[in-house]
């Protein structure tokens, strides 16, 4: 082969090499797609807090040091997600993993006042109708409003029960009306100290003998009116609305 042809041979196949590799984009350089940012990003967003006082700690160890200890209805923000613990900011802004099964994606909304139980009602731990009892109230119970569910779980309410206790109720069990209030007005005018000497005695116009058959000590007028409230509630557990005929027949109660 004469030198002058393989020399331009030589040149050709340089100049090939040299193009081809200007055309070849590093993988390094190459933009992300949307399906990669959608892979990182998929599942984050906001969390509530469904396990009383939910542990989250440093990493994403269960093993590893508590770092704060977040209220069941709290609001948090998912930042990572891992296996079986996502990494999540509270309001405060403490950051931390927590247990995925301690947090819902169904969400919660503050709510604020006073309602009454209908009925003797059981105060959950947790949103689960079938979680731990924690006390049981009795009907005409005052309890706070805390938090309230929302989506498909609407009818669950947390609440605080005389004492401080909170726990998880059905929508359906609280009223506005309360009974108790009803009843001492139309007993007494709402006068826990009535003593007038008919032998009926404080708000619910009890006699000695009943007020003591349900645990009361000396006499009801002595006593404040949480403490009359609770033993007519005893006694109409017992006994029914029977007790105060007129009254809770013209309050509509039977």
């Amino acid at each position: 082969m004469p030198r002058s042809t393989s020399r331009r041979s030589v040149v050709a196949a340089v100049a090939g090499a040299l193009v081809t590799s200007a055309l070849v984009v590093p993988a390094a350089a190459a933009p992300a797609t949307a399906t990669t940012t959608t892979a990182t990003t998929s599942g984050l967003g906001a969390r509530w807090v469904k396990a009383d006082r939910a542990r989250m700690t440093t990493t994403p160890s269960s093993r590893s040091r508590t770092v704060a200890r977040p209220d069941d209805g709290t609001k948090v923000r998912v930042l990572e997600r891992g296996r079986y613990r996502l990494k999540v900011r509270t309001p405060s802004g403490r950051v931390g993993w927590a247990a995925k099964s301690a947090l819902t994606s169904v969400p919660l909304r503050d709510v604020t006042g006073t309602r009454y139980t209908k009925k003797l009602v059981a105060v959950r731990k947790d949103m689960s109708g079938r979680s731990k009892v924690v006390r049981h109230v009795r009907l005409g119970t005052t309890v706070k409003l805390l938090a309230r569910t929302t989506g498909r779980d609407v009818n669950r309410v947390k609440v605080r029960v005389p004492g401080g206790r909170t726990g998880w109720v059905a929508a359906t069990r609280l009223t506005t009306r309360n009974v108790w209030g009803q009843l001492g007005r139309c007993e007494s005018g709402g006068n826990p100290r009535a003593n007038t000497g008919n032998g009926y005695y404080g708000l619910y116009q009890f006699t000695g003998r009943t007020w003591r058959a349900v645990g009361g000590k000396g006499l009801p007028h002595r006593h404040g009116r949480a403490e009359q409230t609770k033993r007519a509630q005893i006694l109409q557990d017992r006994a029914g609305w029977g007790q105060w005929p007129a009254c809770t027949r013209k309050l509509g109660l039977r």
